[in-house]
């Protein structure tokens, strides 16, 4: 899921900048061939170089009397389209939906040209092929300091890495009033109201007009569904094709790439004296080549589907942006660090992980790319810097996370990744991308281009169901509102991880598919109408619900709060109810869909999250996480200490809350969100057959733990505030944690009301007897917690537990 941004520096950063010319890159690797004295700059050119001294197989051309061989079959298959009669010669084939007769009004000047393109691939038989031109990344020395590579589809200038970059001209940034308020209200009268469409959505009074709506989907009305129509896209020359060609080696790190990194480990080390552990050296087996890659392959196993924004098919691990890299080896790092099987000592990969992680997020912010439009490579990467910060830090990073989150997403506001027209798609010319570019390039520059915009659509949708998902999970605030978001729902996931760009495009013509618009399948969602859609659609539309409920919520509370509160009609008092039911609709079309296809088939998709998010919506709608916290002792939260009179008026409410019925359908799915975690083996459907407990060594989504947490805090408070009922004890003594015992008595207790239609007063009263079994065994899941948020989490449950056993409140 590697995502890449197939746009050169100059159309992505804006014409006023120029690409490095790379055409006195040195070449390193030479051919050893007898007699063979060729030289590349890349590994991948001498490998695929190599192929013609001493090919694997031979393909041979079957078509009548040609006698044509090649050794790579994709070449044989662009061959046999030279004997199909609709083939047209090289250079003369046009866009692929521009009209016969289309000729452009004017035509820009030409910008000579930094180095000549060369083919993707050598039309080959059998004899030596001409060297590609000097367009890969610089060859990395050993260990001084290594240039960033200026590779095509992460546009990123080394020189710029250590320097902070100017402040954009005011003049060049369209100011945007902050009317937040309004463009809630006209919100959220549009998605209460069931006859309105999209276009009624007064765009003018929203953050975003207009212009740019449909830019790269080809569709200027708002009210259709958007198909996928990137033919219109500006091609790219060969260059940008290098990083996103499929027929490349296995990406596997190089040893010059291994240096890279080296270099850099050692400068984040350098800068942070305070935290550099002298254990971590360059020969801790942590830091040897092959177990960097095993953490980057533990990414790709269990990060990448949880944040689907990398495009792998195109991924090349020696030319990426080195601080997307470490980034990513830290995620892979951090995750193999709760493995039973961890490649290395789980306290060197966690140290590795936290040693990049604190100092990453400058070097990434003060390089060029960062200033607006952020690249995407940059957004990609602050993304991944986030969740590691918010899920696997301690609690001074996770701040840091709430802290950068809204400069992360006003990033993304200053510029058109929102709206859906990213600043690298300007207009080519025509004649010149005829005049250089073949069928064949043609069609993996426009692969190029589709990896860019989905990338970065991913980024958007990411970013927003992480936004709503911590406000739930944390009480932060959200800092996002849907009706920011003017895109379509991302790709199909077996689009999304097609190999080449021929295969990409096949599934478009033969499918044909039209994406619904975020707006309109969320608005369909909200009033009860089926979104067809794939299970990460739902899951978006899911957080939409979340989100949508979230706003609508604290909207009441300020209008009360200043007085501005007008009678409410029908709708608006059954908000709430029509969200629920659209979740409970939403949650069920996935079911459905998951059932269809088989568990197994889905292990690594984002589905397994659907449950969490759909128990998630119902909890944070009724119960607040930093009363909860408050009331369970909390003395400081959000770095702030609480007052005796704060304290005081959380048990007021409390008190008042748990009386309300609206609180017993949130404990129920509190308990619902317990029975998927804790009881069922799936998710993680990864789970070892013979495991019977639940376990962070076999969790793969981060945010589990934490919402594991949330729930049965939910479930103490609403305990603890109801009481017992008179002569109404606990067992004198609970079992051990560990017991299996314990463990089958939670379950029993958790089942049994997860499986109840409703939570009556009755049972209600009666909760109280299987609930320090319930904290024991949580209290035991979190030991294995190395986040400084669940060993947080972890003691505040043993509190919750004597607090029970006193009996008393707070």
């Amino acid at each position: 899921m590697a995502s890449q941004q197939p746009a050169d520096a100059s159309q992505i950063r804006g014409a006023g900048q120029k690409r490095a010319s790379r055409k006195g890159a040195e070449r390193r690797f030479a051919c050893n061939h007898p007699g063979c004295d060729k030289r590349y700059s890349r590994t991948e050119h001498l490998q695929r170089h190599q192929l013609n001294h001493n090919p694997k197989e031979i393909f041979q051309c079957d078509v009548g009397d040609c006698s044509q061989r090649f050794v790579r079959l994709d070449l044989l298959v662009r061959h046999k389209k030279r004997h199909t009669p609709s083939y047209a010669p090289r250079n003369r084939i046009p866009s692929f939906d521009t009209p016969e007769h289309w000729f452009p009004a004017a035509s820009p000047p030409k910008r000579p040209p930094a180095h000549q393109d060369p083919p993707l691939t050598e039309p080959l038989p059998l004899k030596p092929t001409p060297d590609p031109p000097a367009f890969a990344a610089p060859a990395r020395p050993p260990l001084p300091p290594p240039a960033m590579p200026r590779h095509a589809l992460y546009a990123c200038d080394a020189a710029l890495m250590h320097d902070p970059a100017p402040m954009p001209s005011l003049s060049t940034a369209p100011y945007v009033p902050d009317n937040h308020l309004t463009h809630a209200n006209t919100f959220a009268a549009w998605i209460l109201d069931p006859q309105t469409t999209y276009s009624d959505l007064a765009t003018a009074a929203m953050p975003f007009g207009h212009a740019a709506m449909g830019s790269i989907f080809g569709n200027p009305s708002p009210l259709d569904p958007m198909p996928i129509d990137h033919e219109s896209l500006d091609s790219i020359s060969s260059t940008e094709l290098a990083s996103v060609h499929s027929d490349a080696p296995p990406d596997w790190l190089d040893e010059a790439r291994h240096h890279e990194l080296l270099y850099w480990v050692h400068e984040l080390r350098r800068k942070q004296p305070a935290t550099s552990n002298a254990a971590l050296d360059a020969q801790s087996p942590v830091l040897t080549l092959e177990m960097m890659q095993r953490c980057l392959d533990e990414f790709w196993d269990k990060i990448s589907p949880r944040l689907p924004m990398l495009h792998q098919p195109s991924f090349r691990v020696n030319a990426c942006p080195i601080l997307l890299l470490l980034v990513m080896m830290a995620l892979g790092a951090a995750s193999s660090s709760y493995s039973k099987n961890a490649p290395a000592q789980s306290s060197d990969l966690a140290m590795f992980a936290d040693l990049v992680i604190t100092g990453i997020r400058w070097e990434i912010l003060t390089c060029h790319d960062s200033a607006p439009p952020v690249a995407l490579w940059v957004a990609q990467a602050l993304l991944l810097v986030e969740f590691f910060e918010k899920l696997y830090s301690s609690r001074r990073l996770h701040e840091r996370a709430h802290i950068y989150h809204p400069s992360f997403l006003t990033l993304l506001r200053r510029g058109s990744p929102l709206i859906g027209s990213p600043g690298g798609e300007t207009p080519t010319d025509p004649q010149q991308d005829a005049s250089r570019e073949t069928p064949d390039t043609h069609v993996e520059a426009w692969w190029a281009k589709w990896i860019a915009a989905e990338s970065m659509r991913r980024v958007v949708f990411v970013a927003f169901m992480l936004d709503i998902m911590h406000a739930a999970m944390f009480g932060h605030a959200s800092e996002m509102a849907a009706h920011e978001i003017r895109l379509p729902l991302p790709c199909e996931d077996f689009v999304w991880k097609a190999s080449n760009a021929f295969h990409v495009r096949q599934l478009e013509s033969a499918y044909r598919w039209r994406r619904m618009s975020f707006l309109d399948g969320l608005k369909s969602a909200f009033h009860g109408k089926e979104v067809k859609t794939h299970a990460f659609g739902r899951i978006i539309i899911m957080c939409g619900l979340l989100s949508v409920g979230w706003h609508l919520g604290h909207r009441e509370t300020h209008l009360k709060w200043l007085d501005l509160w007008a009678p409410p009609n029908e709708r608006q008092v059954n908000w709430r109810r029509m969200l629920l039911r659209a979740l409970d609709r939403c949650k069920e079309s996935l079911d459905s869909a998951t059932n269809a296809f088989g568990l197994a088939a889905l292990a690594k998709e984002p589905v397994p999250s659907a449950a969490i998010v759909y128990h998630l919506a119902h909890i944070s709608l009724y119960a607040d996480i930093v009363d909860c916290q408050v009331y369970a002792g909390a003395h400081e939260l959000m770095g702030r200490r609480m007052s005796t009179q704060e304290r005081g008026a959380v048990a007021k409410r409390m008190s008042i809350w748990s009386r309300q019925p609206s609180t017993r359908h949130a404990i129920l799915h509190a308990f619902r969100l317990l029975h998927c975690i804790l009881v069922c083996q799936c998710p993680p459907l990864h789970m070892a057959q013979t495991q019977t407990h639940y376990s962070l060594a076999c969790e793969g989504d981060a945010q589990r733990p934490w919402i594991m947490y949330y729930a049965v805090l939910v479930i103490w408070a609403f305990v603890q505030a109801i009481g017992r009922p008179p002569g109404k004890g606990f067992p004198l003594q609970t079992l051990q944690a560990g017991d299996n015992s314990a463990y089958a008595t939670m379950s029993k207790y958790v089942s049994e009301t997860a499986g109840l239609h409703e939570l009556d007063e009755a049972v209600a009263a009666a909760l109280h007897e299987g609930l320090p079994d319930l904290l024991d065994v949580v209290e035991g899941v979190l030991e294995e917690a190395r986040a400084e948020v669940l060993v947080e989490a972890r003691g505040r449950l043993g509190v919750c537990k004597e607090m029970l056993f006193g009996g008393g409140g707070v």
